[in-house]
């Protein structure tokens, strides 16, 4: 299995066809014996000259087809070997194992997330070299891929890791001068101490420079709010200086507030003044936490705020004054409310807070893959004002989303079925391509596809067929009364669905994932109530 892995590796280098035969193949991996799995790290590393030209191409660069990037083809290697890792209870990590890792890191590019699943395995291992390795690369050669930099910190905050006091010297002193990593240090060092791994919090021995520290990221977070931008800085840059200022900020609120670092608390109350919603939070939480009675009355404002609402309510529940925050903030439509603001804020999604969210609709019923009735609720939200508005309609209960096409001109039960039908995989709920649904259900096809020609739509141009349930299904894009929109035809009926906004359309493969829907909702639901 080892040669048709790394033959498979080499293979990728230059054919991106091979990298899913390179995932396939990594699944034996968590089959492999330890001299097995050092053999496939030592052929691995054989291929250095080309680990070091891929490992020069730009993770963040544009897909090219000619080009296939050193983190494409090893990271599902490098995640089956981690899970190896974690069904053991226990592997011998040999000296050769821990430079052999080291070594891949070095190849793998900085802001690739690759390096954090290296991490990740070094530090799952236990063994102490192991870790030191994990040290000195976190100090001296970080990674940059921030949204994965959990996993390389996640191993080393088990309850059964107890950290050494030389690897807590050695990132306080050295590792917190890194922008990308140094929230997660911190964040780190807060857990240790407040599950009592340690008795002296780590960042005590720099205290004082970090009050200072929190005074400049505020600062320099004011002037950014008041749209005084560093003169160097593109609009990715300052994007990337304001999220490692908030984490910053936010670990920086914890661990003063553990420590009851009383020097901090006018720092806390400058961070106040900034308009951020998660940094208004925590410094007031760290206000509280430390009997300042400013921050008790900011977080019982705050729970006014979706976005904020449910570390509000976390903190207030730790904290003692629940009753003081208004039980409609409490209730379930508001709770829903907050799951949807925080999912639209993510990096992922839009980025930040919508401007204004509304209730929409609520009700409860079956959904596909739960036992039991679930409450759903429906929202408006939006995002700035007057012409330059951007507002659609996002979900939260058995999920929680939103589509970039706008689906406000939709019945509600049909926003809801493309939340239903978005989320639903089965096998028996598949796309078959034109091509082979002629051939392989021909008397099908042609008396679907004449059932729509014949229905008097427009400028018909077939898309695809589905099987559903072993129903077969054609769909089309047309025009019906001069709208464009999306025709799906089954055996009982043909379903038509407006494409909608023109800037946001529901093109066919949603307007088929609404149909889905339909049918999946339709059915639980008649089926339960008759």
């Amino acid at each position: 299995m080892i040669d048709q892995l790394t033959e498979a590796i080499l293979l990728a280098m230059n054919d991106r066809g091979q990298l899913a035969r390179v995932a396939a193949l990594s699944k034996s991996i968590q089959a492999m014996s330890d001299s097995e799995t050092d053999d496939l790290l030592d052929r691995i590393l054989d291929f250095g000259d080309e680990l070091q030209r891929l490992g020069h191409l730009d993770p963040d660069s544009p897909p090219d087809p000619l080009h296939v990037r050193i983190d494409q083809i090893l990271q599902p290697v490098v995640d089956h070997l981690c899970r190896r890792e974690n069904s053991l209870e226990g592997s011998s990590w040999t000296a050769e194992r821990i430079r052999n890792v080291e070594s891949l890191y070095h190849f793998t590019p900085e802001n690739s997330d690759l390096r954090n699943h290296l991490l990740r395995w070094l530090a799952s291992s236990g063994n102490e070299s192991a870790i030191e390795i994990w040290t000195e690369l976190i100090c001296n050669s970080p990674p940059e891929h921030r949204l994965g930099i959990v996993l390389a910190f996640a191993p080393l905050l088990q309850p059964d890791f107890d950290p050494p006091e030389w690897m807590l010297t050695r990132l306080i002193n050295e590792a917190t001068e890194h922008s990308q990593i140094s929230a997660a240090i911190f964040d780190m060092f807060n857990f240790y101490f407040r599950n009592g791994k340690v008795t002296r919090h780590p960042a005590l021995a720099r205290v004082d420079e970090l009050t200072d520290l929190l005074g400049q990221l505020t600062g320099q977070m004011g002037r950014i709010e008041e749209g005084n931008f560093p003169a160097d800085h593109n609009a990715r840059m300052i994007n990337q200086l304001v999220s490692d200022s908030v984490a910053l900020i936010v670990a920086l609120c914890d661990t003063f507030a553990q420590i009851n670092h009383e020097p901090a608390i006018g720092k806390l109350h400058q961070a106040l003044e900034l308009r951020h919603r998660r940094v208004q939070t925590e410094a007031a939480a760290a206000l509280a936490r430390m009997n300042v009675d400013t921050g008790k009355e900011i977080l019982i404002q705050l729970a006014q705020q979706p976005i904020a609402r449910l570390r509000v309510l976390a903190y207030a529940e730790e904290l003692g004054f629940t009753n003081d925050i208004s039980l409609e903030l409490q209730g379930e439509i508001a709770l829903a409310e907050s799951h949807l603001a925080i999912w639209l804020a993510e990096p992922e999604q839009m980025g930040l807070a919508p401007s204004h969210i509304e209730f929409l609709d609520n009700r409860e019923m079956y959904w596909p893959s739960y036992e039991h009735p679930v409450q759903c609720y429906l929202f408006r939200y939006e995002y700035g004002s007057g012409e330059q508005t951007h507002s659609n309609i996002g979900i939260c209960g058995p999920l929680t989303h939103a589509f970039a096409a706008d689906l406000q001109h939709l019945e509600i039960e049909d926003i809801y079925a493309a939340f239903a039908g978005w989320q639903t995989i089965h096998n028996e709920i598949y796309l078959i391509p034109t091509s082979k649904a002629e051939l392989a259900f021909p008397n099908e096809w042609r008396h679907l596809k004449s059932q729509l020609e014949v229905e008097g739509f427009d400028e018909l141009e077939f898309h695809s067929a589905a099987s559903f349930f072993g129903e077969i299904v054609v769909i089309a894009s047309a025009k019906h009364d001069g709208q464009p929109g999306t025709a799906i035809a089954d055996y009982q009926q043909t379903t038509w669905l407006s494409s909608g906004n023109p800037a946001a359309p529901i093109d066919w493969q949603l307007a088929y994932t609404i149909w889905r829907g339909q049918q999946l909702l339709s059915s639980f639901n008649e089926s339960e109530s008759s």
